[in-house]
């Protein structure tokens, strides 16, 4: 074999290397940026009759207008509220959904404790990382960044994420935290209202005021590490656990 057509060989096998790595490259990618439709399957390791605990929680949104998940530490809490605030603000509802549905784009309000873990937990579980977004729950073909607003003060942070709605409008939701205060939740109409992470009872009842006027939604997920507060006291009596 004659050294010119032993190189042309090597190039046309690095060639299709180079090919066969960028297919992967780019089947990766579509399937970071396709997560929300992982979740849940039917069958699997992952099977979703495994989330008995999620399942419930998601199908109780059909006759209570207020949820908390109070669970321990790594249980999937921020995964599931995440997820369902997904399918609201998408109306991409699996065929095994039970809980509420909404018809149309929503408002939502989403907060953590401080604006840091707001952003750290909250925004980069929806969004994903902030130099490639549409890898978070968001798929990233709804995800409409261009209407995206940046939080002052606060890097890589936004106030509020605009999301494509398969009725063709456009859902909004803000961001916030509670070392804002109760006044941060006053003036607005929302249909659903997520807290990550416990938070005052004056802020929580503030936000219970914000979906009177929708029917909305509350929920909260965290795990209880202030004892036995008076929002915690307030669930538990509710469901008779006292």
């Amino acid at each position: 074999m004659s050294s010119l057509k032993h190189e042309s060989q090597l190039l046309k096998s690095r060639q299709v290397r180079l090919e066969y790595l960028a297919l992967l490259e780019e089947k990766a990618r579509r399937k970071a940026r396709r997560r929300f439709y992982d979740l849940f399957p039917d069958e699997g390791e992952l099977r979703r009759e495994l989330y008995k605990k999620h399942l419930q929680f998601f199908a109780d949104g059909a006759i209570h207008d207020e949820r908390c998940f109070m669970a321990g530490n790594r249980v999937g809490k921020t995964e599931g509220a995440g997820y369902e605030t997904v399918c609201h603000a998408t109306g991409l509802y699996p065929h095994w959904w039970e809980g509420h549905r909404f018809d149309r784009p929503i408002n939502g309000l989403l907060s953590g404790d401080t604006g840091i873990t707001t952003r750290d937990i909250i925004q980069r579980k929806l969004c994903g990382k902030w130099d490639d977004l549409g890898t978070g729950l968001i798929p990233g073909d709804n995800l409409i960044i261009e209407q995206c607003t940046r939080k002052q003060g606060i890097p890589e942070a936004y106030e509020s994420i605009a999301v494509r709605h398969i009725s063709g409008g456009v859902s909004t939701l803000k961001l916030r935290s509670y070392e804002q205060g109760r006044k941060i939740f006053q003036g607005t109409e929302e249909d659903w209202i997520w807290f990550d992470e416990e938070c005052p009872l004056d802020v929580y009842e503030e936000a219970l005021i914000r979906t009177m006027t929708t029917n909305g939604l509350t929920v909260l997920t965290f795990t209880p590490l202030s004892g036995l507060t008076e929002l915690v006291m307030s669930f538990l009596e509710s469901v008779g656990k006292l």
